[in-house]
């Protein structure tokens, strides 16, 4: 007889199982070599536990081979990020080092879109609208009033 989870797979869930299948990693394998304690993994991908401590989540992230970033918003914890990342700078991981810190209305932008991608949500409608935000400029105050003037104060 199969045993079937009662708990419903969270966003953590499905992103752990997705990435090891990336990995090519079981679980015991993926485990083994990271030093993850494998007990906490299956209840993670089981959803039986649906949050982790600090440590867990960057060993997590580290092994995962993503930016802690994304554990993290995964887990609900985005500040503790932005925390790290204005404690340690780019240092924290080798997949920060290249990241700037985005303010907090890209942030929240980018923790929707995860959320609604994770859940199958179509992004056509809120791509074409920031492809559409990030092309046009619109005529403001500031802009109206330098181009009346030639651009001279």
């Amino acid at each position: 007889m199969e045993k079937r989870s009662s708990h419903p797979a969270t966003p953590l869930a499905r992103f752990i199982t997705d990435r090891l299948h990336q990995l090519g990693l079981k679980q015991v394998d993926f485990c083994r070599q990271t030093g993850f304690d494998q007990g906490l993994l299956s209840k993670l991908q089981s959803s039986v536990i649906t949050t982790i401590n600090m440590e867990s989540a960057l060993r997590l992230a580290d092994g995962l081979t993503v930016p802690p970033g994304d554990v993290l918003a995964l887990l609900g914890k985005t500040d503790a990020h932005l925390l790290l990342k204005r404690l340690y700078g780019n240092n924290v991981c080798s997949q920060c080092a290249g990241e700037t810190i985005a303010p907090e209305p890209i942030q929240s932008i980018t923790t929707a879109a995860q959320q609604a991608f994770i859940l199958g949500r179509d992004m056509t409608p809120v791509l074409v609208m920031l492809r559409h935000l990030s092309t046009t400029r619109r005529d403001t105050p500031d802009t109206t009033e330098h181009a009346v003037h030639g651009g001279h104060s």
